[in-house]
């Protein structure tokens, strides 16, 4: 299986993304994919891994050039300091990407243990939207809210491992 991993917004400074408890989305972003492309490869998938330098259409444009069978898009989010949770999105035609974020959600309950705010369409997002292969989007808990920044901070592996299990349990579905 072909996989591009994205590590959301830009670690160079031309969009952190969400900023909070003393965390820049990009760098967290950055710390889970990177263990996430370890996970993977563990199982013997080929994986990409790939950050924004530019703008949010560096995503799809570089995923629609390599012919990916799966792309996952991880992020944080971002409200106030009592909003949790984790939740996956999807874009609303893509029966398989319906598949996969649900199967990414669970195991990220199941495994994290943060609120389980559901699996959510967008259509308004270009990496679902455009990408040709079956994308999510996962955010993966609330920068803002101090007790999830705190797990984001020390362990970004917990959060790639229950993503890397939720691939893993989609694929042999």
């Amino acid at each position: 299986m072909r996989i591009l991993i994205n590590a959301g917004h830009s670690v160079n400074g031309t969009d952190w993304g969400a900023c909070g408890n003393g965390l820049r989305e990009a760098e967290v972003n950055k710390k889970i994919a990177m263990k996430l492309c370890d996970y993977l490869m563990d199982d013997g998938h080929t994986i990409t891994y790939f950050q924004q330098t530019k703008s949010v259409n560096d995503v799809w444009q570089f995923e629609n050039k390599c012919n990916y069978d799966l792309t996952i898009s991880i992020h944080c989010n971002s409200f106030n300091s009592t909003a949790n949770g984790h939740e996956v999105l999807y874009y609303p035609t893509s029966i398989k990407g319906k598949k996969l974020a649900q199967s990414i959600q669970t195991s990220l309950v199941k495994t994290v243990g943060l609120r389980d705010r559901g699996i959510k369409q967008r259509d308004n997002l270009c990496v679902l939207k455009r990408t040709k292969s079956t994308a999510v989007l996962v955010e993966t808990a609330f920068i803002s809210n101090p007790n999830e920044a705190k797990l984001l901070r020390e362990k970004p592996d917990l959060f790639a491992r229950a993503i890397a299990i939720g691939v893993k349990n989609y694929l042999n579905s």
